[in-house]
């Protein structure tokens, strides 16, 4: 009889709730909106982005590190996708709209959890995307903060759990998620360290630090970040000399200057959200709070954690002096702000008419933004989106080069941008740069060793450190793919074929 009348109150419950904040409704909208980015990033886009061409240059072979400045997780998932997918072309978007689809579901079942209110638990996870950063910066730019953002998700999951009853599974859990979060990106570093100090002020989550379970994670955790790094010693001494360099840029910049960079950073993170909730939020009468007792201890927790990121923000920028401040660099320690944003609305019964029209503007941002993307895809033009990156003919060429040096040839490009950008268009070749980086992919022998440039580009001091000069034997014009314009651009690429055993070609 107890199941019976659950089940009668869930179904009056979910005949009340809107589609939209039901919890199927929620996963429908979420999938559709990340699988069509992913889509228009597959088909409609002739080249990589910036951050995607320096992840395909590097996975061209399974390597303990590639660069210092971020860590090896997100290009060991991309090595493997790329040996099913067959080029970065494909695998790049797939994981990083999975990753970002995997945050927005498990901050959404975080919110099913600290939000009383389905609506809200809904609007908390259609908000990510009004985070200027996630709704419109990942989709020309960023990787590994990609990854990051859904083991941030998954670790705040858990330790809410562990609040809620601590077992010695959810602490092995936390333990792996640890590591995964750290070698995802070092800035996972800073969300933990946030939710240490967060947990030790808040009384049910500082019982879980003093739980001496919390030995075997930090046990977990440490073992496997140790081994990579002792397998190449000298890379900790560059994250650090990295990390300083980062923190150092800017440090001559004047007060003014420093406070504007970084309330700039600070207003466009959080940009359109903010508007879109304050005007929500003073939509909602909030002289009567809703009636029950509840446990605002998460929302204290997540308060902190905000808090405290705030605080390392405002000291990197002026306690440190550095004007290097961009509003991405906020997400590891605002991902958060959403949540905690309608938590604190729960506490009171917000309009139905209310939180429709937020999800109704929520949905017309989205809108807007997709069509902005597949409008630069299908008419790439300079009032558009300028250079448009993602329109250049790096397939077509990729088409061209192998049809002139068959299908493994080592191609050579000026620097790790337009080696990934070659990289993708033939994934079957060993691509080069001539400026040397501290991955370089492992030897082999080729028929052919192919330079390529496009005109304009000052390579030949470069190519020069090697005795060679530039000269072109030859090139290749590809059309833009712009379905929508009467007069499409048109790309040159010059081509100069080097001797196999030359430096370049190594």
């Amino acid at each position: 009889m107890t199941d019976l009348l659950v089940t009668a109150g869930t179904n009056a419950a979910d005949a009340e709730t809107p589609f939209w904040a039901r919890r199927n409704g929620v996963y429908l909208y979420c999938a559709v909106w990340h699988v069509a980015f992913a889509l228009v990033a597959i088909f409609m886009r002739s080249a990589l982005g910036y951050d995607d061409a320096l992840e395909a240059y590097n996975v061209q072979s399974l390597e303990w590190s590639y660069t210092p400045r971020n860590p090896s997780l997100y290009d060991w998932i991309l090595y493997g996708l790329d040996r099913l997918t067959g080029s970065t072309a494909y695998s790049a978007p797939l994981l990083n709209y999975a990753s970002m689809l995997a945050c927005a579901l498990l901050l959404y079942e975080l919110a099913r959890r600290v939000i009383d209110d389905r609506r809200l638990q809904a609007l908390s996870a259609y908000s990510l995307s009004l985070l200027w950063t996630m709704g419109f910066d990942f989709h020309p730019i960023l990787t590994h903060s990609k990854l990051m953002i859904a083991i941030i998700a998954a670790t705040l999951l858990v330790i809410h759990s562990l609040g809620e009853g601590r077992t010695l599974s959810k602490y092995i859990l936390l333990g792996l998620l640890i590591p995964l979060g750290l070698m995802a990106k070092y800035a996972y570093g800073l969300f933990l360290a946030a939710a240490f100090l967060a947990a030790l002020a808040v009384p049910k989550y500082r019982a879980i630090v003093l739980d001496k379970r919390v030995l075997l994670t930090g046990l977990i955790a440490v073992l496997p970040v140790a081994g990579v790094l002792a397998l190449d010693a000298a890379k900790s001494q560059a994250i650090v000399g990295t990390t300083i360099g980062v923190v150092k840029t800017g440090q001559d910049a004047g007060l003014f200057e420093k406070s504007i960079r970084f309330g700039s950073a600070v207003t466009l993170f959080c940009m359109p959200f903010g508007a879109f909730f304050g005007w929500l939020y003073f939509r909602t009468d909030r002289t009567a709070p809703k009636p029950g007792a509840r446990d605002e201890s998460f929302l204290h927790f997540t308060g902190l954690i905000l808090l405290v990121g705030l605080v390392v923000m405002l000291f990197w920028s002026f306690g440190l002096g550095s004007a290097q401040v961009r509003a991405r660099y906020f997400l590891c320690v605002f991902l958060v702000f959403p949540l905690f944003a309608f938590m604190v609305l729960d506490r009171y019964a917000v309009p139905a008419r209310a939180a429709r029209d937020y999800a109704i503007l929520a949905g017309l941002t989205a809108t807007a933004i997709f069509a902005l993307n597949l409008t630069s895809r299908l008419a790439p033009a300079e009032s558009v989106c300028r250079t448009c990156l993602l329109s250049v003919p790096y397939r077509q060429l990729g088409d061209e080069l192998a049809a002139r040096y068959g299908r493994t040839p080592t191609l050579v490009g000026h620097d790790i941008l337009e080696g990934g950008q070659l990289r993708a268009a033939l994934p079957t070749a060993r691509v080069t740069t001539l400026v040397p980086k501290p991955y370089r992919p492992p030897a082999r022998e080729a028929e052919h060793c192919v330079l390529v440039w496009q005109p304009g580009d000052d390579i030949a001091p470069d190519l020069a450190r090697y005795g060679i000069a530039l000269q072109a034997d030859g090139s290749v014009t590809a059309q833009w793919w712009a379905p929508l314009l009467d007069n499409a651009r048109s790309t040159t690429f010059n081509l100069q074929e080097l001797p196999t055993g030359s430096q370049p070609c190594l």
